[in-house]
């Protein structure tokens, strides 16, 4: 996926979850952060942010924060809405691979499952439903990607409509996209979410899969990548604010 028009800035605050000031060509400008996360290791000052440039007269800012530059190293993309875009245009162009994924006839975003509402819901040529369930993650510490950034109840919600669909005769996918191109396994940060750590063993056991890709990012392009290992029991520390991340 390639963004219209990246322009590249200093962050310099961000004094609610939705807004950040950046200052961007010698000028302070206010970005909305496309992202409710905490992001607090990787929205520090001073880092060099992507403003996504998109002036509409709906719009109370005229850029979107799509991006961050960590440690002055690595891109990592914070954009919540593209890892659903992402797989989207991975199915449409037959590069979606997951395992034990057949043909597809057919394939729809947003479908509702019982009381919820699921990423995608797809049919085999055979006429099994398939349902896939996509997260973003973008916290990582020493190499370790991790979910979630911040408490989540609806993620544990999905993961049991996950397992029932399999119980129902479906196959199903908890699919991590993980905006980063650095990482070498991912986990679940189990402190901050040991319900959805739960639900995830359960959901294992019961035959969902569980799968995570990383991206190649650049501030203005961003693509499905790699599986990389995931391991619900793998071990992870979140950066402290008083010490840098080592990459």
């Amino acid at each position: 996926m390639r963004y219209e028009s990246i322009q590249l800035a200093t962050f310099i605050e961000r004094p609610n979850r939705f807004i950040a000031h950046c200052k961007l060509a010698g000028e302070v400008v206010t970005a909305h952060v496309k992202n409710t996360g905490r992001s607090k290791e990787l929205l520090v000052p001073g880092t060099k942010v992507a403003l996504n440039y998109q002036p509409k007269p709906t719009r109370k800012t005229d850029y979107d924060l799509v991006a961050v530059k960590k440690l002055d190293q690595h891109w990592v993309n914070i954009d919540s809405q593209l890892p659903n875009q992402l797989v989207k245009e991975a199915q449409l162009t037959h590069q979606l691979h997951l395992p034990d994924l057949p043909e597809l006839s057919d394939f729809k975003p947003e479908t509702v499952y019982h009381d919820s509402r699921l990423d995608f819901w797809g049919q085999t040529t055979l006429g099994q439903d398939v349902w896939i369930e996509v997260k973003g993650v973008t916290l990582e510490n020493e190499g370790v990607a991790a979910f979630p950034d911040a408490p989540t109840v609806r993620a544990v919600k999905h993961v049991h409509e996950l397992t029932r669909a399999v119980q129902e005769g479906a196959k199903a996918y908890l699919l991590f996209v993980v905006q980063l191109d650095y990482a070498h396994s991912m986990t679940i940060y189990r402190e901050r979410a040991p319900k959805l750590t739960a639900a995830i063993e359960s959901a294992q056991r019961a035959g969902v899969h569980v799968v995570a890709i990383d991206c190649q990012v650049t501030p203005e392009v961003v693509t499905l990548r790699q599986p990389i290992p995931f391991d619900l029991h793998g071990h992870f520390e979140e950066t402290s604010l008083n010490q840098k991340p080592r990459l």
